[in-house]
């Protein structure tokens, strides 16, 4: 498992996750990795984690990576299978969530054509681990980012991204604002974790 993803996830849901109750995480989309690929878990700033404070005794997790899991199978949820209550509900268990907001979330409203309903996916989630530390965003970085003496500076001459400086004094840029996270997935990306951290 060399490549992997880094996924938001809202506090509410990585309590869930914590607790092993949710072990399918559905999105639109699905990267294009073969399983098992590894996912780290982003938990996003927009909710409280006071009560799970209190509970688990854990560190301040928002704005943090708080854990890792393999994902060992992804399943493709067609709309389809609404059209069976149990075939949706049997796709979604695991998932924490109703076939209602699943059907809210992939915009499956009735009246549409069915080639304009999209697909969803399930990731399986196994393989938990929970890390006694949360990480910051930066210790993961995306493509092959190599640092240059410790700096965000990305010195990776073999990436196709890579754009030399005309001068020695000047560091080299990148044709993506750079491959380190200055910010969390809307979704999910590719990342690794940085080698220098």
């Amino acid at each position: 498992m060399n490549k992997a993803v880094l996924i938001s996830i809202k506090p509410h849901w990585c309590k869930l996750i914590l607790s092993g109750m949710k072990t399918i995480e559905v999105r639109k989309t699905r990267p294009k990795l073969k399983p098992p690929f590894k996912v780290y878990i982003y938990c996003t700033e927009n909710e409280s984690w006071e009560v799970i404070f209190r509970q688990t005794g854990r560190q301040q997790m928002n704005g943090k990576v708080i854990g890792e899991f393999v994902c060992d199978d992804v399943r493709r949820i067609g709309p389809e299978y609404c059209i069976i209550k149990e075939d949706i509900a049997s796709a979604i268990t695991g998932s924490c969530l109703t076939v209602q907001q699943v059907r809210n979330y992939a915009g499956w409203k009735s009246g549409l054509s069915y080639v304009d309903l999209k697909d969803l996916y399930s990731w399986h989630i196994s393989n938990l681990k929970i890390y006694d530390k949360p990480r910051s965003l930066h210790a993961f970085c995306r493509f092959d980012f190599q640092s240059m003496n410790g700096t965000n500076i990305c010195g990776n001459t073999k990436c196709e991204n890579y754009i030399p400086s005309d001068s020695w004094m000047q560091p080299p840029e990148c044709a993506i604002d750079g491959c380190y996270l200055k910010y969390p997935p809307q979704s999910w990306c590719y990342a690794t974790e940085r080698m220098d951290e």
